[in-house]
């Protein structure tokens, strides 16, 4: 059985994500101003970027889950 991450992981990965996302961000904008927006460096950026704002997203979703285990768990 998965075991969720506690409260200080689950706040520490997702202030890692957010930093991770914020510079592919930045990333992205300066391949696509440098190599502009049809190049494939660009595309694979946008693409990565993508998928870190998805695991960001997800990741706030499991801790509202988290917050409602915390809250149902008398310990």
């Amino acid at each position: 059985m998965p075991q969720p991450l506690s409260r200080d992981e689950h706040a520490a990965i997702s202030r890692y994500v957010a930093t991770i996302r914020k510079s592919l961000q930045e990333v992205s904008e300066l391949f696509s101003h440098r190599y502009g927006e049809d190049s494939s460096v660009c595309e694979i950026a946008l693409r990565t970027l993508f998928c870190a704002t998805l695991l960001e997203h997800e990741l706030t979703l499991l801790g509202d889950e988290n917050q409602d285990h915390f809250k149902n768990d008398p310990l």
